[in-house]
């Protein structure tokens, strides 16, 4: 059997890839799956308050740093993506929340036929196996683990009553029929470990002749003649190698991979790469463009009672009674993320639904997300879950092993900045409020000098960044300008398509790990469908 030909390349194996890769082999079919990164066994990577440690670990992190914005005093955006086994679902917060039926109602209206909520439901539900059991909206048969948080938290309940005492009601399933409300958390683990998709969708199955996985390998180009994909061309150990697909090729390598692919290949605006000399394949003017991310806005606050992460990790008697109960019995501060819950609101009265996730998190870093503070402290988190500013990928070089550029255009909206302001805003009317308040020595930050909504709105100039849900650079559409169609075909190329959060045309409100997993799904059918047609 000739190791260099296969029936689909799949580049990437994080959220997207690993799910896309399961499918087709299921139907057995020879794939190869492309992973720029290392396997996934770093043991940070499987206990869930290790991701800390992972944001900047280039091991297994592609650590990318963004251009200066320039609506934000020219500070940088860090964005951390995993490189390794699983892609950032391994080094991610494994919140799930899907977004509201409303944001794919909206893709739907806007052109993508087939990708309304009560078409893409099935595939949330074919991924899931939902521990609280199945529902209209849940499944149980999936291999992702949707998980209740391990054990309630002290603050973080007192931030839902908190919430709740000011007007918000509970709500015990974000991912239901509403997303409005307060309430704990879903996690992708799996008895209080992280359920990355490689554990997921690559562990554990009976397809092993049918898959090839080539880690530690980088995707340079995609190898296109007469406008048809036949294959990539790849670096591994220093040296370049060719792989052949005889039905597709797949990217999949995330919201900023993907494009940078793409253009490398000679698929994007043309102006742009020619600045490069590389040979234009297909004119797509708009790869790379319309980058979202959701902005978020810390709120911190020093706490009277040692019961943060802060306090567990500047305590070495804490850390390891915490570390033995966690390797015993999988249980303690460890079998938690520390982001306990959220709270979804409008931020105005025009606001048909939720627009803004204010979220508790029982911990409280830098700016850096480095070293949490040496000080019981927490967070509360205004993060404008529909924001109207774009931003870009484009390539800074032709070599595939450089980064490209990346700006994020954050607050570059006036809609933005005051949706922002008065997340800040409600954010500290929660913390203000019993029984939260009570928990309160100071407020940190913004700190109690800043009181006018001006200078909040400088404030979040000066500390706001990326939520690192990013999406949108290879957006799906109808319209002749789109990347992809809605069958995630790449425009002007045959036998190529993209599968990954970059198809997005407009981010959800939430995270996005589990929308793209969605993605994937959806992706992987329609390919399986033109198979048998």
């Amino acid at each position: 059997m000739d190791n260099s030909v296969y029936d689909y390349i799949v580049v990437g194996a994080g959220s997207a890839g690993c799910v896309v890769a399961r499918r087709l082999i299921e139907k057995h079919f020879r794939v190869l799956l492309i992973e720029a990164g290392t396997s996934d066994t770093n043991p940070y990577i499987h206990i869930p308050m290790g991701y800390g440690k992972l944001f900047k670990n280039k091991k297994i992190n592609w650590c990318y740093e963004g251009e200066p914005e320039p609506f934000l005093n020219n500070r940088r955006s860090y964005q951390p993506r995993g490189k390794v086994l699983g892609g950032t679902g391994s080094i991610n917060g494994m919140i799930y929340v899907r977004g509201q039926p409303e944001d794919f109602d909206a893709w739907e209206s806007a052109g993508c036929h087939g990708w309304g909520f009560d078409s893409v439901l099935p595939y949330f539900k074919k991924s899931q196996n939902q521990v609280r059991g199945e529902s209209y909206y849940h499944g149980i048969n999936g291999p992702l683990w949707v998980s209740d948080l391990p054990s309630k938290d002290e603050l973080a309940d007192a931030f839902i009553e908190s919430s709740h005492n000011l007007g918000s009601s509970y709500n015990y399933d974000f991912n239901g029929e509403t997303q409005e409300g307060t309430g704990y958390y879903q996690v992708t683990t799996k008895n209080n470990k992280r359920w990355s998709p490689a554990q997921a969708f690559l562990r554990n199955h009976n397809f092993s002749e049918y898959l090839k996985i080539q880690k530690n390998t980088q995707v340079i180009k995609i190898n296109i003649e007469d406008k048809l994909a036949k294959g990539v061309e790849c670096m591994f150990d220093g040296k370049k190698i060719n792989f052949h697909a005889n039905k597709e090729v797949i990217i999949s390598g995330g919201t900023i991979n993907s494009p940078q692919i793409l253009m490398l290949s000679g698929i994007g605006d043309s102006r742009e790469l020619q600045k490069f000399d590389i040979p234009v394949i297909h004119h797509s003017p708009f790869v790379g463009k319309r980058l979202q991310d959701h902005f978020g806005v810390v709120t911190e606050y020093k706490c009277n009672k040692p019961i943060t992460v802060n306090d567990l990790y500047h305590s070495n008697t804490k850390r390891v009674l915490a570390a033995i109960k966690y390797f015993l019995f999988k249980s303690g501060p460890l079998a938690s993320n520390g982001n306990f819950a959220n709270t979804f609101i409008k931020t105005n009265s025009m606001q048909a639904t939720p627009d803004m996730m204010i979220s508790f998190m029982a911990w409280c870093t830098g700016e850096d997300l480095g070293e949490p503070k040496p000080f019981s402290a927490f967070t509360v988190l205004a993060e404008h879950s529909r924001p109207q500013s774009k931003g870009f990928v484009k390539l800074k070089s032709p070599d595939a092993l450089k980064h490209p550029a990346i700006q994020f255009n954050f607050f570059e909206s006036q809609e933005d900045r005051d949706a922002i302001v008065a997340g800040v805003k409600y954010a500290r009317k929660i913390s203000n409020t019993d029984p939260l308040k009570n928990y309160i020595i100071e407020e940190i930050n913004p700190g109690p000098t800043i009181k006018t909504d001006k200078e909040i709105e400088e404030y979040c100039q000066r500390i706001g960044g990326s939520l690192l849900h990013c999406v949108g650079t290879c957006f799906m559409g109808s319209e002749k300008d789109s990347v992809v169609d809605n069958e995630l075909r790449v425009r002007g190329v045959k036998n190529l398509r993209v599968v990954d959060a970059s198809i997005m045309p407009k981010i959800v409100s939430g995270n996005t790990q589990a929308a793209t997993i969605m993605i994937a799904e959806k992706g992987s059918d329609n390919i399986l469908r033109e198979t048998r047609n």
